[in-house]
Formats: structure tokens, sequence, C-alpha cells
């Protein structure tokens, strides 16, 4: 798959990996792309991109992941400038086990959410509707071991992938590939950022940090990257790690 021409829409998108996924997508030739934050005002990176791309057409939205009529509106106002939405990548996510609630509500309803519209907007099936293209849910290398410390961002994580396998059996006639990318630790995750408030179940900030910075940790470039890839040359429903800097399937 080229990216030429495609028009494409990222959640969590100005900051983090979300940011990353967005220029490397401008860089492979995308014509028009959405970029979906919760930041009340356009942010200065969008300003720069609109600058260094002239030639692709962006557009901000402040939207709330958690809210199903601000990202039906947001869906709806984008589609009317475009033919047709070919990459839809979810990564809004947030950190921290003491707000367990919205936690689940960013990670899992906020993803389940966006991709559902994202189906309907895409979905080649039904006359009226779009043409496929490939919709990319980003999960955590954390589901395939138990983390003490992070519990419900886990729990979050595996929700992702499950959702992602099960849209990616028996679906095909709707044209889209479900992908799932499983991030390993990398500088932009949000439980690495130095914080007085207690993010961790069980532990404290200053002991858990200092444990998972002893670890490689990749830069949101690696996986913006991987994420590139595998849309251009995966299969649906594939699953992938990108772990010290490495992009491999994952075979169950």
């Amino acid at each position: 798959m080229s990216f030429k021409n495609k028009s494409a829409l990222v959640t969590g998108a100005t900051g983090g990996i979300g940011s990353a996924i967005c220029e490397s997508f401008l860089e492979n030739g995308v014509k028009n792309l959405a970029v979906l934050d919760r930041n009340s005002e356009e942010s200065s990176i969008v300003y720069q991109w609109k600058i260094k791309y002239p030639e692709s057409t962006i557009q901000y939205f402040a939207v709330d992941v958690r809210s199903d009529k601000e990202m039906a509106e947001c869906y709806d106002v984008f589609m009317k400038d475009i033919e047709n939405l070919d990459i839809v990548v979810n990564s809004a996510a947030i950190f921290n086990e003491q707000a367990y609630r919205e936690v689940v509500d960013v990670n899992v309803s906020g993803v389940i959410g966006s991709t559902l519209l994202a189906i309907e907007h895409m979905r080649k099936d039904r006359e009226g509707k779009g043409k496929g293209g490939s919709i990319v849910n980003i999960s955590s290398c954390a589901v395939f071991q138990p983390v003490k410390c992070m519990p419900t961002y886990v729990a979050t994580k595996h929700a992702v992938l499950g959702f992602m396998q099960s849209l990616a059996k028996d679906h095909d006639y709707m044209g889209i590939k479900f992908l799932t990318i499983c991030p390993g630790l990398t500088d932009t995750t949000f439980c690495l950022q130095e914080t007085s408030q207690s993010i961790f179940f069980e532990e404290d900030n200053e002991t858990t940090l200092k444990r998972l910075k002893s670890f490689y940790v990749q830069g949101p470039k690696t996986v913006a990257d991987a994420v590139t890839e595998i849309i251009k040359t995966a299969k649906n429903g594939s699953v992938w790690t990108i772990q010290d800097d490495q992009l491999t399937e994952h075979n169950k």
C-alpha cells in the first residue's frame, strides 16, 4: 500500500507516539490528515506540519475520545472534505493506576468507539460507504507478561488486543485490515514521566521509575516507522511487537 494521496485519522496525535505517527504519514505522502487530541487549541506541532508539508491538508480536531458525540462529529466533518478514509490509528491512551475508570474509558472505550466509527466509514460491503483501508490500534508488549505495578493499564491493552483479533476474524468482506502493534518501553511512554502524583499500583513513583528506566527505551520514531511499515505490508489480523527497536510479528 502506498500512502500517497491517502487520507488518515490519528487520535492522541500531538504528542509522543501519535505525533511521530503523523510525521511519518506526512513524510510518506498522506494527502489528508485528521489530527485528534484533547487540547482545546491547535498544538504548535500542527502549525509546523502545515508549513513543512504544504502539499498535505492537515486538520486539527479538539476532541475527547471518550465522547461518542464528539468523535462522531469529528469523523463526519473530516469525511465531508475527503473521498475516502483510508487509514485510522488509535494512539490516544493514558496511564494512572489510581484513576482506573478514566484509564479504562480512554484506553478501551475510546479505542472501541473510534474503531467502530472508522469501520462504518471505511467498509466497502455496503453501498455508499468506503473503499476499505487499514485500522491500527496500539496495545503493548506488557500484554505478554504480568506487570505488577500497572495491572489496570495492562488490562486495557489486553482488551485492545482481543478486540482487534476478534474484528479481524471472518470479516474480510469489509475490505479493512485490522492490525495491532505492541510497543515496548518508549521514551514518551507516560508511565516514564516524572510526577509527584502516585500513579503506580502498590509502588512508589521514584523506585518504579528508576527500575523501568534501567531497561532499553526506544524512540517514538521507531514505533511510528513500524506502524507505517505494517500498514504497507502486514496481513489482516496480524499482531506485531516493536521492542528494542526491533519489529517482529507475534506468533501465538
